[in-house]
């Protein structure tokens, strides 16, 4: 990927100005011997731990406790893996673009299916969870093709922002998780329900904005 076809990176997040101020010096506390690749093998671990978590609540709930030191270690990797590349000036555009977005999307599924294998939560409402955030992330790589821009964030939530958000689900889900619906056989917790909303909201953003994009570049090529 060269200058020209490089995609503009877009993040307008309610963490950004506090991570656009701390990742940099975080990434330059490093030890030069620690490199972009070994913080991606870093999350990659991580959301192992975050699956072993999950799957360990069935025999406690306390396990949620190593599910959120995965989250926290993730958003450690996830987030510096790109920023020491930058600080360094080491960066691999597209080596770096490939490995990153594969890894990340590998983990959605992974730790959807994780929760999803877990007693908290069934598998079709953890896999809806990871149609929804999938769904948005195509749109991005879409729009870094056909826009040169690459969007990070949707109403000021990104990945951070929805780490934060998982963390605090799975305090909660330590102490409680009531069941919403009972049907016959089946039943739908409060975090069942939680995760076909957040789903709704990810395919309502998908949709709108998609729709919204596609208008525009039709006037855009009609006009030019």
């Amino acid at each position: 990927m060269n200058k020209e076809q490089k995609a503009k990176r877009i993040i307008n997040t309610w963490t950004g100005p506090i991570e656009k101020k701390i990742l940099p010096k975080m990434a330059l506390a490093l030890p030069d011997k620690i490199n972009p690749d070994h913080l991606t093998i870093l999350g990659i671990l991580a959301t192992i731990i975050i699956f072993l978590g999950y799957i360990l609540v069935w025999y406690s709930k306390l396990w949620l406790l190593l599910s959120i030191f995965g989250f926290i270690l993730h958003w450690y990797a996830d987030s510096l893996d790109g920023t020491l590349a930058r600080v360094r000036h080491t960066e691999r555009e597209r080596y770096g673009y490939f490995v990153d977005h594969i890894c990340d999307a590998w983990a959605t599924v992974f730790i959807c299916i994780g929760i999803g294998l877990s007693p908290l939560m069934q598998i079709e409402s953890a896999l809806f969870l990871a149609v929804g955030y999938l769904l948005l992330n195509i749109y991005s790589h879409i729009s870094a093709y056909t826009d040169r821009i690459f969007r990070l964030s949707f109403l000021k939530i990104g990945p951070t922002e929805i780490r934060i958000l998982l963390i605090i689900i799975n305090f909660i889900l330590i102490f409680w998780n009531p069941v919403i619906v009972q049907f016959e056989e089946e039943s739908l917790s409060m975090v069942d329900l939680g995760a076909l909303i957040i789903f709704g909201v990810f395919c309502f953003v998908f949709i709108g904005t998609s729709i919204k994009t596609a208008i525009r570049l039709n006037q855009e090529e009609k006009q030019a």
